[in-house]
């Protein structure tokens, strides 16, 4: 009988690198999704907080809130993480509130994405009087999550404590 010497990978040795590869794969992905929703976050925090800044500015130095139109917001077609962003407004216990749409001219904003009309009618930044709150009424989808106004989380994310 010949004597054959082995030669090549064993198919366990070839499995488990296989597997080693996928898992440093898919951590790879993981933290590249994560970085990617945090920037998200981040960019559409800034947008509003901005947004937020300039209203409030407007209204320190004209006595009144740089918006057009009141508009009614339907919080019955929202799932409860979203329609909880809503929950310091009057009317939340309803399902409907009251915001007036933000003049973006007339507060002084310029060079933003969200809120121009550009994708439909409720791609607007509207303001609530009473909490001082600004909404993006379209809603920005990050991850699983649609925030639609400046929550907790997105305050320390781009660590901002003088205006909430």
């Amino acid at each position: 009988m010949k004597n054959f010497k082995k030669r090549g990978i064993s198919l366990i040795a070839l499995v488990a690198t296989i597997i080693v590869a996928l898992i440093i794969l898919s951590t790879v992905i993981f933290a590249f999704e994560s970085i990617v929703n945090n920037t998200k976050k981040s960019e559409f925090a800034k947008e509003a907080y901005t947004v937020k800044k300039l209203v409030l500015n407007y209204e320190f130095m004209n006595s009144k809130y740089p918006t057009k139109d009141q508009i009614t917001v339907d919080l019955t077609t929202l799932n409860e993480t979203s329609k909880n962003q809503f929950s310091d407004e009057p009317g939340y216990a309803t399902g409907s509130i009251i915001l007036g749409t933000v003049n973006l001219s007339q507060a002084g904003v310029d060079n933003i994405v969200r809120g121009t009309t550009k994708y439909g009618d409720n791609d607007i930044y509207a303001f609530s009087v009473t909490t001082k709150k600004i909404y993006y009424l379209m809603g920005e989808l990050i991850g699983n999550d649609i925030y639609y106004t400046l929550t907790d989380e997105l305050y320390k994310l781009i660590d901002i404590n003088d205006v909430k």
